[in-house]
């Protein structure tokens, strides 16, 4: 299954991620979502430049393009779908390459049906830094399905039935090729698509551990401490500082 994904939904997803300034836009050009500040440098020239290229296109042969200040911050727009350009496209910056090694260590990053090449980043864990080619089709296939049933009571039984695979062996392949527990990964997955719910301010912390597929509070703080050494709240506040 292919998750189709609009360009606010990734945006959304980036921020909350990296802290990197970002905005999504129609194909148009109209606005769609913005987080983080572009511009904190003064770089309205080049965030102008951006959209014009992108959406009134004079050159149809690029799918991103980088330009960078006099300070070396670099600002980064490309198509969400390099095959349908009308989907809509990103703009994200500033950011430099110490943003960029920062996300190089991240344990997660975007989705592994978005075109991220701009920023070599895929949302799985990927072990050779690539695309979701690196995963075999069974991996894949798991990752999809995961992607897709994460808010329900998603288990490794129900996966490996829709696989229609020994449990051992997916087990022993999974772990192998992502380098991590299934268990693991499906809360990687839950915890990421939380961070979107947070923005939300007037939802309390147990309606999102609710929407993503945890069955309480507790399991769910405990968890996104682990995995981001915040709890809910403080990564809550944070992103609205």
């Amino acid at each position: 299954m292919f998750i189709e994904r609009n360009p606010r939904e990734v945006a959304e997803d980036f921020y909350v991620s990296t802290f990197i300034a970002v905005s999504a836009y129609s194909h148009d050009g109209k606005i769609l979502y913005s987080g983080g500040d572009h511009y904190r440098y003064g770089d309205y020239d080049i965030i102008n430049n951006l959209l014009d290229k992108m959406s009134l296109p004079s050159d149809t042969t690029y799918t991103s393009l980088t330009l960078t200040n006099e300070k070396g911050y670099n600002y980064t727009t490309y198509y969400i779908n390099k095959t349908r350009p009308k989907d809509g496209f990103l703009i994200m910056g500033p950011y430099n390459q110490d943003d960029l090694e920062r996300l190089n260590s991240l344990d997660i990053c975007y989705s592994n049906n978005l075109y991220m090449a701009p920023l070599n980043q895929t949302l799985d864990l990927c072990p050779k830094n690539g695309c979701a080619g690196c995963y075999s089709l069974n991996v894949r296939r798991a990752m999809n399905f995961i992607q897709a049933h994460y808010k329900e009571n998603i288990t490794l039984d129900s996966v490996i039935s829709h696989l229609n695979l020994n449990k051992s062996y997916f087990c022993t392949l999974f772990k192998r090729e992502t380098g991590v527990t299934f268990t693991h990964y499906v809360n990687l997955i839950r915890i990421e698509k939380s961070k979107r719910q947070l923005l939300k301010d007037n939802r309390s912390v147990l309606d999102v551990a609710l929407s993503v597929g945890f069955s309480n509070q507790n399991y769910y703080t405990i968890t996104f401490k682990k995995l981001t050494n915040m709890t809910p709240m403080e990564f809550r506040k944070k992103v609205f500082i």
